[in-house]
């Protein structure tokens, strides 16, 4: 039931590839990124890159055999352009097989257990598996979960969600698992784990002990988590006693003319509540429609607003269009209409005209109030996007942890997804760099937006 929440629907093949293959869909990789990617030598200078692809091209390609080598090598190279919207797909296959089954958590960058399955006390802290450390396999782990920058908070959030698959793709597949742990009380102990089905982990899943069911006194489990953590329309509840609204919004992904309507009831209900504090918690908000975004905060501010100083690409032409499988659109034709009245400098197309401006204006009656947005590592793109509204906004305070979303800067606005012709591994680009209105230029670059008031998950809170 919960598997595409879980994890992409993608899964390894060992399919078996020549040299002649590796090189050739390496190098389409290679060109699509270098001669289309908006930013790409914006955390990594174009000597390290050269280093980069030099190095894999004299020793590393040497070593790819199969399709997930070269998963894997070129996961770890688009790694380093440090773009949450560069996202690499394993191959499509029909089955997967069975994976590491604990549902775990990271806090202060160790894995915790997050239920009480296979007799492990919630809280459990793993230490090794099969012999390797936690740390180590972490540090493994974090190619497969790209984010904006250098914060570590999307990557983690998604290495969480998706840590038996992920596992999966780096060691391959295992009948047992020695799990060394140590318990909440302190003791230590090795467990003997069988793996288990993609679907027994999926159906787990609504379990997890940091989703705070049992904390908001629902002992069902699961419809908890489907009314509260997989509801994506925007929802609302209240706590009276403090006079305070807590407003949920999962995702912008919605369609935007149903998504404002809901948006003008609940504001209806809100004001007949007389609520004075409202909370927007936007914490598993991982993006969709902009606009969703701008009229969320147009329910908040009395002032007109401002998101993006500018907008640039670096080609009028999609690179090896052959090999494309999907776009929302002909991106010549893209291109054409929404750059239009962009300059051209230095290789790049600028546009510095917001399409989107004229949305961005109050709604006839905000909320008058005081705000609080709880954001986290899996608040990201368009949910950054709101996070950064907020932040520019001195009457809101943002709360919870960094956002996986960029502060300065993030890419998107146009995508297409690749195949590559051998080992079918998929490769998602964005095309576009958006260059964000921001106040505090103080905050080191490669952050997300960071919050006023920092709440991190403790094991105590787990």
């Amino acid at each position: 039931m919960f598997i595409s929440i879980l994890f992409p629907l993608y899964a390894l093949g060992q399919n078996q590839l020549s040299q002649d293959q590796v090189l050739e869909d390496y190098t389409v990789f290679k060109e699509i990124i270098t001669t289309g990617h908006p930013s790409l030598y914006e955390y990594t200078s174009k000597p390290e890159w050269d280093s980069i692809f030099g190095t894999f091209e004299q020793k590393g390609i040497q070593e790819v055999r199969t399709s997930n080598d070269l998963f894997k090598s070129i996961t770890s190279i688009a790694d380093k352009a440090k773009d949450g919207h560069l996202i690499i797909h394993q191959r499509k296959m029909d089955t997967i097989p069975p994976l590491f089954p604990l549902l775990l958590k990271i806090i202060d960058g160790k894995l915790y257990t997050d239920t009480d399955d296979f007799k492990i006390p919630i809280g459990s802290e793993i230490t090794s598996i099969n012999g390797m450390s936690s740390q180590t396999i972490l540090k493994d782990l974090l190619k497969y979960a790209p984010s904006d920058g250098f914060n570590l908070t999307k990557k983690y959030r998604q290495i969480e969600k998706e840590f038996g698959i992920l596992y999966f793709y780096e060691y391959g597949t295992k009948a047992n698992y020695s799990v060394k742990l140590t318990t909440p009380n302190g003791g230590t102990k090795t467990v003997e784990i069988a793996s288990k089905s993609f679907e027994n982990i999926g159906n787990r899943y609504p379990k997890r002990n940091s989703h705070f069911a049992l904390y908001h006194q629902d002992t069902n489990q699961l419809d908890y988590f489907k009314k509260r953590i997989a509801e994506k329309w925007p929802f609302v509840y209240y706590l009276d006693s403090i006079k305070t609204t807590v407003l949920t919004v999962n995702s912008f992904g919605l369609d935007p003319k149903g998504f404002k309507s809901r948006l003008i009831e609940i504001f209806k209900e809100i004001k007949k509540k007389k609520a004075v504090n409202l909370i927007i918690d936007i914490r598993q908000n991982i993006g969709g429609y902009r606009i969703n975004a701008i009229n969320l905060y147009s329910f908040l501010t009395d002032e007109p607003f401002k998101q993006r100083i500018s907008e640039s690409a670096i080609t009028n032409v999609l690179p090896h269009e052959e090999n494309v499988i999907h776009t929302l659109s002909d991106y010549s034709e893209f291109f054409e209409m929404y750059f239009a009245s962009a300059k051209k400098e230095s290789g790049k197309w600028i546009l510095t005209e917001d399409h989107a401006q004229a949305e961005m204006i109050p709604y006839k009656k905000p909320f008058k109030g005081k705000v609080y947005v709880l954001i986290g590592g899996n608040t990201f793109s368009a949910a950054s996007a709101f996070a950064l509204s907020a932040k520019n906004d001195q009457n809101i305070t943002l709360a919870g942890e960094e956002t996986g979303g960029g502060y300065y800067f993030h890419t998107a606005q146009y995508s297409a997804l690749y195949e590559l012709p051998h080992s079918k591994i998929m490769v998602r680009m964005p095309f576009v760099k958006i260059d964000k209105y921001v106040l505090d230029h103080s905050v080191p670059k490669g952050s997300g937006i960071l919050p006023d008031i920092e709440l991190i998950l403790t094991v105590k809170d787990l």
